[in-house]
């Protein structure tokens, strides 16, 4: 059978299309398709959203695309690696494999995850596929496929959320940006999106700065952006100056979705200046100056309860310039 016929079998009639890829048990395949399907998803994302979404360079694109298919292919390792122990009792020979086909196949309605409002189809329409192939590749009757699933799709999200959760935890402890707290802050000239450039050093002894590292490419970067100009509006009075700095190749970029996504922060093009003077290793990352000059905090990643985290530490700051 053809691959385009496979394919199209896969919406048509996924009984066949399953019987077809689970005997062949071709993984270079599945790994292809899931990059295909990658592809597709970060397009979609980027017709759907603009400049809300992705950027338009090619290389950002490029990035998000391979980071994708990167979680795609390690989402299918670890469905069939949860799913083993119990498939091989019940498969034999072989089950890892197509316990990984499976799992790869059925993440086709992932495209649908694009758009918030059809990621619950989409999320429907996987597991119904992947309960199709499991009937396939075990011979399991229908009931026992759906319970199976569900027991196992739980276990993967649940191992999947621990180990990213563990793995932040472990990776922050070794970012060097805290090794700037109770620093003086480097001396940074900046360059706003609109307007003429000035030193760091010339908001000393006026204002509490928070310096927001980002990339329109970053999703946890456009996620926290909001809470930032939030703050940043509540702490106006305060003297305190949020700047949201552009690690976008082209700044013009992050121009448009700040303006597109009415966030209302003050740009500073990035350079590979600043991202060494503040040790950025990964985005996004927030480090506060305090009044005096000093780095009085700095985190990778975004907080839980961020807004909380970011009040704290700006209120003790301001506390101690009193």
């Amino acid at each position: 059978m053809k691959t385009a016929e496979k394919y199209l079998l896969l919406i048509t009639k996924p009984s066949r299309f399953f019987a077809s890829i689970l005997l062949e048990q071709k993984v270079g395949w599945a790994l292809f398709f899931l990059f295909i399907l990658s592809s597709l998803f970060c397009l979609t994302r980027a017709a759907l959203d603009g400049a809300l979404g992705l950027p338009s360079t090619a290389k950002t694109l490029g990035q998000f695309v391979i980071a994708v298919t990167t979680v795609a292919w390690g989402y299918c390792a670890l469905y069939a690696l949860v799913a083993f122990p119990l498939g091989k009792k019940l498969g034999g020979k072989g089950t890892i494999r197509r316990l990984f086909l499976v799992a790869a196949y059925s993440l086709l309605p992932a495209i649908l995850f694009a758009a918030p409002p059809t990621a619950l189809m989409g999320l429907i329409w996987s597991f119904c596929l992947a309960v199709v192939g499991l009937r396939m590749a075990h011979g399991f009757p229908l009931a026992r496929a759906i319970t199976l699933q569900s027991i196992m799709v739980a276990l993967t999200a649940m191992l999947a959320g621990v180990s990213t959760f563990g793995l932040m935890k472990a990776m922050q402890k070794h970012y060097p940006a805290e090794k700037l707290v109770h620093q003086s802050a480097p001396q940074a000239l900046l360059s706003p999106f609109e307007g003429e450039s000035f030193q760091l050093s010339d908001l000393k002894g006026k204002s509490v700065v928070v310096l927001d590292f980002w990339a329109t490419w970053c999703s946890p970067c456009r996620s926290s952006l909001p809470t930032l100009a939030e703050l940043a509006r509540e702490y106006k009075d305060k003297n305190v100056v949020v700047l949201a700095v552009s690690n976008d190749d082209d700044w013009h970029t992050a121009k448009s979705y700040l303006e597109a996504a009415k966030v209302d922060l003050v740009g500073i093009k990035g350079t590979p200046e600043l991202n060494r003077d503040f040790m950025v290793e990964a985005l996004p990352e927030t480090v506060i100056v305090d009044k005096n000059g000093n780095v009085a905090w700095a985190h990778v990643g975004v907080p839980l309860n961020e807004k909380e985290v970011l009040r704290a530490e700006l209120d003790r700051c301001l506390s101690q310039s009193r």
